[in-house]
């Protein structure tokens, strides 16, 4: 299936600009950073970074991100490796993750944005040789579907691909934190569907979207309260996702591998 992606978009883009530069594959803080624009080999040097002994324990713990977007076969091969490693992904603060970064971001087990970084989306970008595919096309149609149906598969909302057909290559539609509130996105675009589900049934009731329905909090004691609920809850599905990566370490081994 993975080979049929890589055929079939190879002249589909995401991304604002597409600079000639490969992205950046480094450590940072305690995990490892994802920077620049998305191009062909990316994936096979994201590999070879990991296999190293104290990278992979990086890769196991954050998978950063910092990219304005690129090739869109080569971020559903790096997407896959993240889905099936039980990754976390995160926006550090000042950083972006738009267009195929997003997808990145998608395919993580745990989602996390901080203030200050932001996610957008925008239509997918088609070109046959140097020339762009119009929108009405069959053929422009058929690819973004099946972009659109991976996206969906790593629970991507309806919402937010409807805004992402709606806007043009060359806009941009941010994601904002207020934008998911009003939307009750928050909960749902922070942890896989399956995972949260998981998650809840060994750690509680997910704090943030509890906290969101039942409405502001009445003092600062409560307040900071909830606050401590989140980190209790953060840390007790971190667990459950490190448990998750050990009991599948001889698939996540065997795809590094490859």
């Amino acid at each position: 299936m993975l080979r049929v992606f890589a055929t079939f978009f190879v002249s589909v883009f995401f991304g604002i600009c597409m600079p000639a530069e490969a992205a950046d594959i480094s450590a940072y803080q305690r995990g490892v950073l994802i920077q620049g624009t998305l191009q062909k080999g990316d994936y096979a040097r994201l590999i070879q970074f990991i296999r190293h002994p104290d990278n992979y324990g990086r890769f196991a713990r954050t998978v950063y991100l910092d990219s304005t977007g690129g090739d869109v076969a080569e971020a559903i091969k790096i997407a896959n490796l993240l889905d099936k490693s039980y990754a976390a992904t995160h926006v550090a603060s000042g950083a972006r993750c738009y267009s195929a970064c997003f997808i990145l971001w998608m395919s993580g087990v745990a989602r996390h944005v901080s203030s200050g970084a932001t996610l957008g989306v925008h239509r997918i970008l088609v070109k046959h040789g140097e020339e762009s595919v119009d929108p009405q096309s069959a053929y422009f149609t058929r690819i973004a579907r099946g972009v659109e149906n991976y996206m969906a598969g790593l629970g991507t909302p309806r919402a937010i691909l409807d805004k992402m057909n709606a806007t043009a290559p060359a806009d941009l539609f941010v994601i904002s934190p207020r934008w998911l509130a009003e939307q009750q996105l928050l909960a749902v675009m922070s942890y896989r569907l399956g995972f949260i589900d998981a998650a809840q049934a060994r750690c509680g009731p997910e704090p943030v979207a509890a906290g969101m329905k039942a409405g502001a909090t009445s003092g600062e004691d409560e307040f900071d309260r909830w606050v401590q609920q989140i980190r209790s809850w953060t840390t007790c599905a971190d667990e459950l996702r490190a448990s998750s990566q050990k009991g599948d370490g001889m698939t996540i081994a065997a795809l590094i591998a490859e």
